[in-house]
């Protein structure tokens, strides 16, 4: 048997109700609402340590434009000298799927530069998203291309006059192909770019710079591949150019917390546009007057999608986040754990949201005392692999949906 009973009730603790189930235990459940959030762009995003790369534009209303141009560097598996009566037929470069991102149906013209820098990491081996490196003023080549699903890469045939002076300086001893340190020394890497038509598509470090080539004495041998995979190059990484903004943030400095006031009541979580959530408890002297009588079982932190933001084919949302502790300046003072999209509503758009165990943090926020401002911390996960490139607008969507946290305290007595 469930029986409830009205209790107290002010514009931050609404809804409130007493619950006394079967074993007559009593239990106070409140709807708390006086929660402070922001969002911060960051725009120190790492992105040489991932197995994959990026290379293409999207742009929308809500999040702004995101540009990616990856940076490659090539290597080799063993030592291998070209026969000195080898022709070359041809020169490619093959770029493995990895993810789609968007509309990936128009076709969009593909750049490739010769890089004329080496590509360096700084001391804690990390290249930056922001970072440049220097290239060619000119294409090698600019071919029309176009995403086949059906297909699991995409195929690039570059200059003759690049091919045919790498592979006939193979023909040397101690050649560009005998080891990933000669080939670097020769040749420091490609760079690719698009114009803004293209989608955003995710390639495997498994890509390569190929060389299709015969040996006209060999008669029991078709042609001969060469190849020089990403995988195998010192360096790779995605460059990233990032305009924010979009009809929630105008032109929105980084490194700054900026209230869902000033963002027509949205925040964002983020990784391509670098940004991530920040949640305070600006009165947390209301819980601690509760604290006095009662113990807090659950607490649960909802955060509503905002409706026309995703979809389930061009922009699906990101289907878990990170929440931690930091301190006034951002900082991690702790990990909290990861949260799954708790619900999907494709069809209405007015039931998808998280529901994020916070319990652990108003108990540590409660511990700390009224003049302690640190705060909940919610981000998009990192990966190994490839960048995320789904984002998350959060809002108050009705009565029901909006962002609260629902609270059960239990009596001390």
């Amino acid at each position: 048997m469930l029986m409830l009973t009205g209790c107290f009730q002010n514009e931050n603790l609404t809804d409130s109700q007493v619950v006394i189930d079967s074993d007559e235990l009593e239990l106070q459940l409140i709807e708390y609402t006086d929660i402070e959030l922001f969002t911060y762009f960051n725009d120190s995003l790492v992105t040489n340590g991932l197995s994959s790369f990026m290379l293409g534009h999207h742009e929308d209303n809500f999040r702004g434009k995101i540009h990616a141009e990856p940076y490659l560097q090539f290597g080799v598996s063993s030592g291998t000298k070209i026969d000195d009566e080898a022709t070359l037929d041809s020169t490619v470069l093959v770029l493995f799927y990895e993810t789609y991102h968007y509309d990936t149906l128009p076709g969009f013209d593909i750049s490739v530069y010769e890089l004329t820098e080496e590509l360096e990491a700084n001391d804690d081996g990390n290249i930056f998203s922001f970072q440049q490196f220097g290239h060619a003023a000119q294409p090698m080549v600019t071919v029309p291309s176009r995403i086949l699903p059906h297909k699991d890469s995409l195929t690039i045939t570059l200059s003759p006059s690049f091919g045919n002076d790498l592979f006939g300086l193979g023909k040397d001893n101690d050649g560009p192909f005998e080891s990933t340190e000669n080939l670097e020394a020769l040749f420091r890497g490609l760079m690719l770019t698009t114009a803004d038509n293209s989608p955003l598509v995710s390639f495997s470090e498994e890509s390569y710079v190929g060389f299709y080539y015969r040996i006209p004495s060999d008669l029991d041998e078709g042609a001969k591949t060469l190849r020089l995979p990403v995988n195998l190059g010192n360096e790779k990484f995605t460059h990233l150019r990032v305009d924010r903004g979009s009809e929630f943030f105008s032109s929105p400095s980084p490194y700054e917390n900026i209230a869902r006031e000033d963002a027509q009541g949205a925040v964002m979580a983020d990784i391509l546009m670098g940004a991530s959530i920040r949640i305070e408890l600006p009165n947390i002297h209301e819980l601690l007057e509760l604290a006095d009588d009662y113990y807090i079982t659950t607490a649960s932190l909802r955060l509503p999608l905002k409706p026309n933001t995703y979809d389930r084919y061009f922009n699906t949302p990101v289907t878990a986040i990170n929440s931690s502790i930091v301190d006034k300046k951002n900082l991690p003072i702790q990990q909290m754990g990861s949260t799954s999209l708790t619900s999907w509503d494709e069809q209405f758009q007015e039931k998808t949201f998280y529901e994020i165990p916070v319990k652990d943090f108003i108990d540590y926020k409660l511990s700390k005392g009224i003049n302690n401002q640190d705060a909940l911390w919610i981000s998009v996960p990192s990966s190994t692999s490839t960048l995320q490139a789904s984002g998350l607008l959060f809002s108050n969507i009705s009565g029901e949906q909006k962002i609260k946290i629902d609270i059960t305290y239990l009596p001390l007595n």
